[in-house]
């Protein structure tokens, strides 16, 4: 598996061979690199948890909102499921709905998405 940590610690210890130095320190050093790349990661993990569910709430609510009127009432959601000739403007209603659901869920995940 690649890890960039490693990467890191390999070729140090190539510059280090090569040049010479206290490889002690430099151990050291890349040690403290890789704690604080791990703690902002964790600490990027918590900040970024509120957009992580707010996508999964925008996503889930319209769905199971949907869902959920045509199980009470499902007289009052008919008229989106009608396909007649000439199509009225309420067929495409739910192709439309879920291409928007989906933008919106990968627009706000790309805006969580956070490199370290």
């Amino acid at each position: 598996m690649p890890s960039d940590d490693l990467e890191l610690l390999i070729t140090a210890v190539n510059i280090q061979m090569e040049v010479g130095g206290n490889l002690a320190q430099i151990l050291d050093t890349i040690g403290h690199t890789i704690r604080e790349r791990v703690r902002i990661k964790g600490e990027i993990q918590t900040l970024t948890a509120q957009g992580r569910i707010s996508a999964w709430v925008i996503t889930g609510l319209p769905i199971a909102l949907g869902i959920f009127i045509s199980i009470i009432n499902p007289n009052y959601m008919a008229p989106i499921f009608e396909f007649g000739f000439p199509p009225e403007a309420w067929c495409c209603l739910p192709v439309t709905s879920g291409v928007m659901i989906v933008i919106g869920y990968f627009a706000i995940m790309k805006i969580i998405d956070i490199e370290v």
